[in-house]
């Protein structure tokens, strides 16, 4: 069983297309929406939207990405066996469906984390993902890593087990996009067998204005690095 993880604030566009394409080209799959207390249609777009195959968990205000994606996995991985996995991806349409398949390939390899690797992006978000590769690559110098932030990726459960109840409540403390690092970093210490897969991101896809603060971000990241090589979150 594939469990698709989405986290969704503000997406009554995007998030139809995303699950519609999930339905088209998955098969055994079932999608878990994590509605971080959207001000906009997308609680009712999910409505519209529900079956058998998909859960929606409602947030009744916005809490951040990090706790929308540990709603999601507290909900799902006491469901997982072990032959099951969980991928996770942006709710605006930006990651293409398809490339879950050849996530799902090296699973079958071998592989306990599948990364889902991006290599078309805007200038500044270029920028801002080379700059951020070049530094997490010498402080966390991981074979077979490049995109240490992208939020696209497939989890094995067994590695999500032993993170999960390795670290209890500390398996997620990061609210912000910062979180994509968080959970990398601490299901690596468990030494996971971790590849990538090309992704090419599809803005041309996507409605609305980015989430992502840049600065603030930027901050954010710098403010973690330091306390997870130094207090050992």
């Amino acid at each position: 069983m594939i469990y698709f993880l989405l986290c969704a604030y503000n997406e009554e566009v995007n998030i139809e297309y995303v699950i519609n394409s999930i339905r088209q080209k998955i098969k055994n799959y079932k999608i878990v929406v994590v509605n971080d207390g959207s001000t906009d249609n997308t609680k009712y777009v999910l409505e519209k939207l529900f079956s058998n195959d998909m859960v929606v968990i409602n947030h009744q205000k916005n809490l951040g990405l990090g706790f929308a994606l540990k709603t999601g996995f507290e909900y799902i991985i006491p469901k997982l066996t072990l032959q099951d996995v969980v991928v996770t991806l942006d709710a605006d349409n930006t990651h293409p469906v398809e490339v879950v398949h050849h996530m799902i390939q090296k699973f079958q390899e071998g592989c306990d984390i599948v990364i889902a690797s991006r290599y078309c992006l805007g200038w500044y978000r270029k920028l801002l993902s080379f700059t951020a590769k070049i530094l997490l690559k010498i402080l966390f110098p991981y074979q077979n890593i490049k995109d240490y932030t992208t939020g696209y990726r497939l989890y094995c459960s067994k590695i999500l087990f032993q993170a999960y109840n390795g670290y209890k409540e500390k398996f997620i403390t990061q609210k912000n996009f910062v979180v994509q690092l968080e959970l990398l970093l601490k299901l690596l210490k468990f030494n996971p067998k971790v590849d990538e897969v090309p992704l090419k991101l599809l803005y041309y896809k996507k409605y609305g204005k980015s989430k992502l603060k840049i600065v603030k971000n930027i901050l954010s990241y710098l403010d973690f690095i330091i306390k997870f090589m130094f207090f050992k979150l």
